[in-house]
């Protein structure tokens, strides 16, 4: 029920896990829920990005989540992963995977759906 309401809200605040410089948002998820919300739904989608998550290109986003973001959220998490205990990705298949979901957002097709504010401070990991 919940994320029924969340999905047909007016706005949905969240960050990224990492933003190019080009502009390209990536995001790993779990489950998807939360990148369902950016890819479509919310009239209105706000990200707020601390500068730790900007870098040069997909490929540098790609590692920066899954070895700087994902190991701290699995260990939050209380999740049995590899990453939880070594501190970075061992690239795992478990049932506990926190990294099920990759999306890459280039551009949104309904033109201002996505706003992006970064803060000139490291927000969240």
């Amino acid at each position: 029920e919940l994320f029924g309401k969340i999905v047909t809200s007016d706005y949905y605040f969240m960050s990224s896990n990492a933003v190019t410089m080009d502009g390209e948002l990536v995001n790993i998820d779990g489950t998807g829920n939360r990148v369902a919300c950016l890819c479509h739904g919310p009239e209105n989608v706000i990200l707020i990005v601390g500068m730790n998550k900007v870098v040069k290109n997909v490929e540098e986003a790609i590692s920066r989540v899954r070895n700087i973001a994902a190991p701290p959220n699995a260990v939050r998490l209380s999740k049995n992963t590899p990453c939880s205990k070594i501190g970075r990705c061992a690239d795992c298949q478990s049932d506990d995977c926190i990294c099920c979901q990759t999306v890459i957002t280039r551009r949104s097709a309904v033109q201002g759906r996505i706003k992006v504010i970064l803060v000139g401070e490291e927000l969240g990991y």
